[in-house]
């Protein structure tokens, strides 16, 4: 096949995408570590995904004030894939809160560069253990106010990221910390992986969750916790074709992000666009089927 045609084929594919996936299905550029963005953009957009997210967590190569923000907008138009997550690594425990709050300010303030009028939403882990939940409870509803106040003074949404190795790993103590901050600006990042480690089913985990997810990660997972590896989606075994029928089903309509886990990021030989055409050959079937 041909340049033109394959390119052809692809725009096909996102005009396909556009009529009948109600909600976006975007690339995680972490899995281009240290590659150009307009190479990964390029790459993105031919297989048909129509938007990306951007890794700014601390030391990262897109974390603000390192992004040429006009270059990256002029990406976004010429590829026609919008920023639609911005992915940090943050955490409630500890004692770095001073800056951690000024990097999360840094992040609210880049994602209303990138797009005034509709900025990404932040997504982000919370830190801490498993077993430390009962002890850092009122510390992340306590550090979690001034997260919230900055997140409704920039008008951006931040989705906090509920992890099997995090003290926040249930899907029901995440939408206890939404109810108890109560703030529209304050939201969950679902990834049904975390909670498929811990024996709990998709549809009762998505329901606790629902009222209050702003945006969803999608990968899979290899063996059992804790000796798990977090995988390509195609690589595991949850049911995707189930998942996208239980997110129509409750009317899920925020965007869903394909991540790639560091665990697959330190394989030996990992070639992020080797591994960008076979999660697409693997979901976008999914999720374009009407």
């Amino acid at each position: 096949m041909t340049r033109r045609a394959l390119l052809s084929v692809a725009g096909a594919a996102r005009v396909l995408a556009a009529k009948t996936e109600p909600y976006g299905l975007a690339f995680s550029l972490k899995g281009f570590p240290k590659w150009p963005l307009e190479k990964a953009f390029a790459v993105c957009a031919q297989l048909g995904f129509n938007g990306v997210e951007l890794f700014v967590g601390p030391k990262q190569e897109h974390e603000a004030g390192k992004l040429d923000i006009p270059a990256l907008q002029a990406l976004v138009r010429k590829h026609r894939l919008p920023v639609v997550t911005l992915m940090e690594d943050l955490r409630l425990n500890g004692d770095g809160q001073p800056g951690q709050l000024e990097h999360l300010e840094a992040s609210l303030r880049l994602a209303r560069q990138i797009d005034p009028r509709r900025p990404p939403l932040i997504e982000t882990v919370v830190g801490g253990r498993a077993n430390e939940w009962e002890q850092l409870r009122p510390l992340f509803l306590e550090r979690l106010v001034p997260w919230a106040r900055l997140a409704e003074k920039h008008r951006v949404v931040v989705a906090i990221k509920p992890h099997i190795a995090s003290a926040l790993h249930l899907p029901a103590d995440g939408a206890l910390l939404c109810d108890k901050i109560g703030s529209r600006y304050l939201k969950l990042n679902y990834d049904f992986s975390h909670f498929q480690l811990q024996g709990l089913a998709l549809e009762a985990s998505l329901r606790a969750e629902l009222p209050h997810i702003a945006m969803i990660h999608i990968k899979d997972s290899t063996g059992l916790a804790p000796n798990h590896r977090f995988a390509l989606r195609g690589e595991g075994n949850i049911d995707y074709r189930a998942y996208v029928s239980t997110l129509r089903k409750l009317n899920y309509s925020g965007p869903i992000v394909v991540e790639v886990s560091a665990h697959v990021l330190q394989r030996p030989g990992f070639d992020p666009e080797t591994a960008a055409r076979f999660v697409s050959s693997k979901v976008l079937p999914i999720f374009l089927k009407p």
